[in-house]
């Protein structure tokens, strides 16, 4: 039985959707930027809705700031015994994505909400649902002329295998991703090594002649040579 390979979209198709979201207005803004710390850092429905502030944490890269995630609240637990939440993992962020939460927070913080919390609120300063994450995420697929119905997880899925065709490492990406058994990152490998597929097979087609082309080119390049040696015949007499 072939496995079915996950969901994930393409640069064009997260493009698109991305443009449905009008930063200009506050749930927009909150949505566009929840959404690409999906894609950008792979945090699943759970952890991106569970984010608190005291998560969003700053430190250095190569001499450079950079923004990082402390993720706790992940799928499975990740309890102490003691009811508090360790460190599953540590997540770091894009430019785009550290834009977009500097410019929610503030906005955050702008509409009353700064003492909530948790990163990503309602306007009455709530903690989102996973269900609304999913028709959002449907909707605005839609909108964007995705032919499939797009769900939060496509975006963990699609930071994988972006991941891993970047750096070629499975253990990276388990590590980036907070898998437990390297068996379920073995999937996005799949999913790389079926896009090389893809990507030879056309190749291949394009390298293939189109043979009527090709029969009809040579027909009239034989009707120019006939109507120049006609021409220079003529000449000639």
């Amino acid at each position: 039985m072939t496995e079915r390979l996950p969901d994930v979209l393409t640069e064009d198709e997260w493009k698109a959707f991305i443009r449905q979201f009008n930063l200009k207005a506050p749930t927009s803004l909150r949505n566009a930027c929840l959404f690409t710390l999906m894609r950008d850092a792979g945090l699943r429905t759970c952890e991106v809705v569970g984010l608190k502030i005291t998560d969003v944490k700053h430190d250095e890269l190569d001499g450079e700031p950079i923004a990082l995630l402390e993720i706790r609240v992940t799928k499975g637990g990740n309890g102490n015994g003691n009811g508090e939440k360790r460190v599953a993992r540590v997540v770091y962020l894009t430019d785009e994505a550290e834009r977009l939460l500097a410019m929610w927070l503030e906005r955050k913080s702008q509409l009353g909400l700064g003492r909530a919390k948790h990163v990503f609120t309602t306007l009455k300063g709530e903690p989102l649902e996973g269900a609304y994450l999913r028709e959002v995420c449907a909707r605005k697929g839609a909108a964007a002329g995705i032919t499939w119905r797009l769900h939060p997880h496509a975006l963990r899925h699609s930071f994988a295998v972006d991941l891993l065709e970047h750096t070629g490492n499975l253990a990276m990406v388990q590590d980036a991703l907070g898998h437990r058994d390297p068996r379920t990152t073995r999937i996005y490998a799949k999913v790389r090594n079926s896009s090389l597929a893809r990507a030879m097979a056309r190749r291949k087609q394009l390298a293939q002649p189109d043979r009527q082309a090709l029969t009809d080119r040579l027909a009239d390049l034989q009707r120019q040579i006939a109507e120049l040696q006609e021409q220079i015949g003529g000449d000639e007499r």
